[in-house]
């Protein structure tokens, strides 16, 4: 079952068999009851693209498409009855929440940032964690999903396969990667784990920097990853949205470690000749 702004776009994204339900304006309306009534769990992904150049009304539309959408979906929840409820939510989240940590290495017990994406985050999980009083929830903290269809990696392939990529503004700061096919696993971890509470970062064990992922993409594309990016033109491409590509947190998946979660791509450079075969 499956709930989406537009099921009939979405339609052709899944197998057929799935049943959809539209959920027209989630910033201003619960989804419909009978989408969530005798579920077994609820897996929570809407929220507005964060890579694209912050206006102010950018940074409404990005604050509002999850806090709004999280507080209208747990209210939804809590209206049902016990025996319609599902036992589970699963919220997505991001390691955004912590702001630029630099090499400092953190897991889910690191305090919030101050900046404002990490403001957005720490909304947007406090919506989701009002639902823990009518069921469990895990607020999925992911990093940088490696995939070719789109995300960081989509932006990056273009230079790098051109022979014109490289660290980007020094290659210092961490970028809490992670596949794209671990990302879907722990997703479907934390559904089945009753033990899956609260914060979960869903990151690969082994943050690399930015110079370390250009060359490890270098590599698995058989070019050159030397030519450095200026944080300068970051900035007058995206203005304030850059701080996110030329900072970054050495997130680690402690939680899910202790959970006993199995990475499948647990190192960068396989991980990258994975997602690009």
């Amino acid at each position: 079952m499956a709930l989406s702004r537009d099921p009939a776009a979405a339609a052709g994204k899944l197998p057929e068999a799935v049943e959809w339900h539209a959920w027209p304006d989630p910033l201003t309306a619960q989804p419909p009851a009978e989408s969530l009534s005798g579920a077994t769990a609820v897996v929570h992904l809407l929220g507005e693209p964060v890579a694209q150049r912050w206006s102010a009304a950018a940074k409404q539309r990005i604050r509002d498409s999850r806090v709004l959408s999280t507080r209208n979906l747990v209210a939804a929840l809590r209206e049902l009855s016990d025996e319609q409820r599902p036992r589970a939510l699963i919220s997505q989240s991001a390691t955004g929440i912590y702001g630029p940590r630099g090499s400092e290495q953190i897991d889910e017990h690191a305090s919030a940032g101050s900046d404002f994406l990490a403001g957005v985050v720490s909304a947007w999980e406090h919506e989701a964690l009002e639902a823990t009083s009518v069921c469990r929830v895990a607020v999925a903290r992911t990093g940088v999903a490696l995939s070719p269809g789109g995300g960081a990696l989509a932006k990056m392939l273009p230079f790098f396969r051109a022979g014109i990529g490289g660290p980007v503004a020094g290659g210092r700061q961490y970028v809490p990667w992670i596949h794209i096919d671990d990302v879907v696993a722990a997703l479907l971890f934390c559904l089945d784990s009753a033990d899956a509470t609260g914060a979960v970062n869903l990151t690969a064990p082994r943050p690399v920097d930015n110079a370390e992922l250009s060359k490890a993409l270098g590599h698995a594309l058989h070019r050159p990853a030397v030519l450095p990016v200026p944080a300068l033109a970051l900035k007058l491409l995206y203005g304030e949205m850059s701080e996110i590509v030329t900072t970054g947190q050495r997130a680690v998946p402690r939680r899910l470690g202790e959970l006993g979660f199995s990475f499948s791509h647990p190192e960068i450079e396989p991980a990258l000749r994975d997602v690009l075969s």
